[in-house]
């Protein structure tokens, strides 16, 4: 009992350290939407490689617009005019309104799921897309 009495102040400065130490830690994380963190989003390093990778195939959005969309490059994302849902594809700052995001989740409000005839994005890569569009959409 003298041991803990004698220490417990340093066992307490301990403890808000850590405390301290994990907030700290975790300040610039966004809970997904499956209550995942992710970390800082980069258009060009992750939000583009995605759309390169998903969004091509068969001359859909990547060197060609389908349906008023075209994911080149974010000049051509941010300038994307959607014929379907007749709105620009990108309201940055707010993920929910934007179709771009609606698009690539399971039950889109039109048409169907992005990419079509494909393999649904992974949840990392639909967290990526939509924290990068809640953060506002910018081009670093």
């Amino acid at each position: 009992m003298n041991f803990v009495r004698a220490h417990l102040s340093k066992i307490m400065f301990v403890a808000i350290l850590l405390g301290a130490e994990i907030s700290a830690g975790c300040s610039n994380q966004v809970s997904g939407s499956n209550s995942n963190p992710v970390p800082d989003t980069w258009y060009g390093h992750n939000v583009q490689t995605i759309f390169n990778q998903h969004c091509g195939g068969g001359g859909c959005h990547i060197n060609s617009s389908a349906y008023g969309v075209n994911l080149s490059s974010y000049k051509n994302v941010m300038n994307s005019y959607s014929s379907e849902y007749n709105a620009k594809v990108v309201i940055a700052g707010n993920a929910s309104s934007s179709p771009l995001y609606d698009k690539i989740l399971s039950r889109p409000a039109h048409g169907y799921r992005m990419p079509y005839g494909r393999s649904p994005l992974s949840s990392a890569m639909i967290d990526t897309i939509r924290v990068w569009i809640n953060r506002g959409a910018k081009n670093q």
